[in-house]
Formats: C-alpha cells, structure tokens, sequence
C-alpha cells in the first residue's frame, strides 16, 4: 500500500504560495525604491508580512515529503510528522479513529489514522493522541482528506497488512447495523428541481454582490485615493473586510440547504446522522434542545420546515429538512414517524415537545414517496447530469473571470493616483488571476472527464 497526497493539492499550495512569496517581494522592492512616506511604508509591510505569512507555510506544505509505504516488513513513513522505518514487530497497533472532540461543531473533519508503538519503541516524537486501545498514546500519522486513497480501499487493505493490530473505531466510516436509514429527499425528480431553484437563487446572489458590493466598493476606493493616499488606504481595507463579511455571509446563510438536499441521513439509536457519504458528527436527539422551525425561520431554506438546535451565539443550526424549501411539501410519514419515536421518549421537555409537533406534520405527510433506484446500478441519465454539472462548472470559471477583470480595472484606475493603493489592487488582481487560472484548469479538466466518460460508455454499447 502506498499513501500520497494528492498532486493536484500540492501543486496549488505550491503555486499559490510563489504568488504571495513573489508578491510580497515585489512589493518590498517598490517601496524601498520608491522612497515612500512612513504611511506608505507601513502599508507595505503590512502587506508583505501577509505574504509571507500565507505563503510561506503553502510552500513548505507543498515541498515536504510526504510518502507512507506499507508491506508485509513494515511501514517506511516519511511524513512532516514522523520520518522512520518500522517493522512490524515494533509497533503495537493501527487505529482509525474519529476526528478529534475539539473539532467545531458544523465543520466537517475527516478520520485519522493513528500510530501506538509498541511497548520499548521509541518514534522520536510526542505520543500526542489517546489511541482508544487499551489507553494507549499514539501519534496521528495523516487525516484521510490528507492522501489520494479512496476510503474503502485504505480500509481493506489495512486490515489485510495489519491484520489483529488493526482497530476501527472510526464511527464516522462504520454505518451501524440497527440504523434507521431516511429516504433521499426530495427524490427525484424535485431534487433535480431543488437543484435548479437553488442554482437560479445562487446566480441572482452573485449578481447583487457583483453589483452592489464589489463594483460600489471599487469606486470608493479610487474616489477615496484621487483625494487622499492614506484616506484610500483605509478606504481599501474597509472595503476588503467588507466584501469579504457579505460573500461570507452569503455562504453561511445559503450554503447550508444545499449541503442538507445533496446529503443523506440515519437514525442511530437516539442519533440522527447526517451526511452519511460524507463524515459528519451525529447530533443527539435526547439533547433538550431540539426544535422544530416553521418556514421563513431561518434564511436561506424558503418553504422548509426545519428540525434545528442551538449553534454559535444560538443560531440555529439546520440538521435536518423536513419539507421541500422550493414547494413546501413535507417528508414521507414513515421518516417524520421514526423521528417521532425518538423524540417522544427523550428525558427533556423541549425534545418531546419537538415531536409532538412532528406528529401533527406527520398526519399531514403523504403515506410513502418513491425510492432511490440503488446506486449500484447508474442510470443513463447519471452521465447526462454529470455532463452538464461539468458544464455548469465551466460556466463558473467564465463568470469568476468578470469578478478578476473589475478588480483588475479598479486597480488600473487606482494605480494612477496611488504609489500604493492602485499596486495593492492589482497584486490583489494578480491572487485572483492565479486562483482563476487554477479553478478554470480544474473545471476544463472536469467537463473533458465528463465528456470522456460518455464517449466510452457510448464505444462500449456499440460493441
């Protein structure tokens, strides 16, 4: 078994940081020959410390080896982390362990693989992590988001090298056996609709903070500059804090329906879990905190009923859909039933007040809604969807460049009467370009895979 970081992943970093590393260093040049004035000189530094701050740690996580080979002798890992030959007889077990407690809720973290010695060896480094096994200390070794190895395959072939050394405590991996699984909603073809809804509301988002942020904001900061050197300098960095703020905001606030309507959920026990295919916490449903929100409660998720808990500063956070956000149409009363059950039992109040309410939407919820053909068998229609999500990508990537081009034209405005506004903005023009360049290579390469992918599916049938 041999465990690689992605090269698309290191190349990026690599890349990105020569960016912030050049620009850094261009900017340094400009103001030490430049003779500018303290404000200007202040600007700059501020501006090359980021550079390098960012840039820095990028290419030194692009260029350090990262190898981990694994045999019937041992392990030769040579990691940021640990860099030595292990034989097999020296180490005491192999664990796959869920991502750490300290992990922010809402946050997506992958499963780590964690090394114990055994008893007498040595690795050279701290035993920072509890194993789980026997109480033991280990050393983590990677997070599988970390190498280009599909989960399945690093699972069995683990188990095949390791063999009685090898420990999966990894719930995040594991699908329980007594789970109540949770049909795929909305099915097709809402889902393809929902799809559809949430990609014209994302394009008109894009396009209020294309015309009321970032334009508005680029024209402060050239009238701002043409008046005054260091009026625009903090003109600049008001407007970036706040193109920033909105597009996060925007995210934050829309981007989680989208997440919930392309996942999958179970019933664990008193868990629900959600994003099955993809790792997430499960959320306890005998928290005493869990509520059910009308429509319109929160932003973003339309005509949704919601099934929520407290967050940050207490937010809610959506764990669940209980209705379509596009038409309002509710859950099959199979999967609001098996909610009700958990909830109605919980020790707390507000839980089983929770389900009391699922049970009145559950007598409004049709009987059963048609199930997901099985994976296994991938339709033909699939190859189309995937084609034309590929297309939409390249779309994207066309619509971002007109968001690198405005900068780039700010910056051309600015740069006429600024020694360091204007230079700021077209180094900031230039980030943007190296990013678009990258996720413009990233979506051609998707939709030629698409496109391959049909081609050979269509060679195939004619034989």
């Amino acid at each position: 078994m041999k465990l690689r970081r992605p090269y698309i992943d290191r190349v990026v970093a690599f890349l990105f940081g020569l960016l912030l590393l050049g620009g850094a260093a261009s900017v340094a040049y400009g103001a030490v020959t430049e003779g500018l004035g303290w404000v200007g000189l202040l600007f700059c530094g501020a501006v090359v410390l980021f550079g390098l701050a960012i840039g820095g740690p990028l290419v030194r996580h692009a260029v350090l080896p990262f190898r981990v080979d694994v045999d019937a002798r041992g392990w030769s890992v040579r990691t940021p982390k640990l860099n030595r030959y292990l034989r097999w007889d020296e180490i005491a077990a192999v664990v796959l362990a869920d991502a750490p407690a300290t992990a922010r809720r809402g946050i997506t973290a992958a499963p780590r693989l964690l090394l114990v010695p055994a008893a007498g060896v040595s690795l050279g480094v701290p035993l920072s992590e509890e194993s789980g096994v026997g109480g033991q200390a280990a050393v983590e070794l990677f997070q599988l988001s970390e190498v280009d190895c599909g989960e399945e395959l690093l699972l069995r072939d683990l188990a095949a090298l390791a063999g009685h050394r090898f420990h999966n405590l990894c719930r995040q991996l594991t699908r329980p056996a007594g789970a109540i699984p949770l049909r795929r909603f909305p099915d097709e073809p809402d889902h393809a609709r929902l799809t559809r809804w949430l990609d014209r509301r994302k394009a008109l988002l894009f396009a209020g903070w294309y015309l009321l942020v970032l334009v508005p904001a680029l024209l402060f900061i050239g009238l701002a500059t043409q008046r005054n050197e260091l009026l625009g300098g903090i003109v600049l960095v008001a407007c970036v804090a706040g193109i920033g703020a909105a597009a996060f905001t925007i995210w934050r606030i829309f981007g989680g329906c989208r997440n919930l309507v392309n996942g999958s959920a179970m019933i664990n026990g008193t868990d629900l879990v959600t994003g099955v295919d993809t790792p997430t916490h499960p959320t306890s449903l005998h928290s005493g905190i869990v509520d059910i929100l009308r429509p319109a409660s929160v932003k973003g998720y339309g005509k949704a009923w919601l099934l929520t808990q407290p967050g940050h500063k207490g937010r809610p956070v959506v764990d669940l859909l209980l209705s379509d956000p596009r038409t309002g149409r509710l859950r099959s009363r199979d999967d609001l039933c098996a909610l009700e059950a958990v909830l109605r039992v919980s020790p707390y109040e507000r839980d089983r007040a929770a389900g009391r309410q699922l049970q009145e939407l559950a007598m409004q919820a049709p009987e059963a809604l048609p199930t997901t053909p099985s994976p296994a068998a991938v339709p033909a229609s699939a190859y189309a969807i995937a084609l034309w999500h590929a297309v939409k990508g390249v779309g994207r990537a066309v619509v971002l460049f007109g968001v690198v081009g405005t900068v780039a034209i700010g910056g051309g405005w600015a740069v006429e009467n600024s020694a360091v506004v204007g230079p700021a903005l077209i180094l900031t023009e230039a980030g943007l370009f190296g990013v678009w360049i990258l996720y413009a290579l990233y979506r051609t390469w998707g939709l030629l895979d698409a496109l391959l992918t049909i081609a050979a599916r269509a060679i195939r049938g004619a034989r």
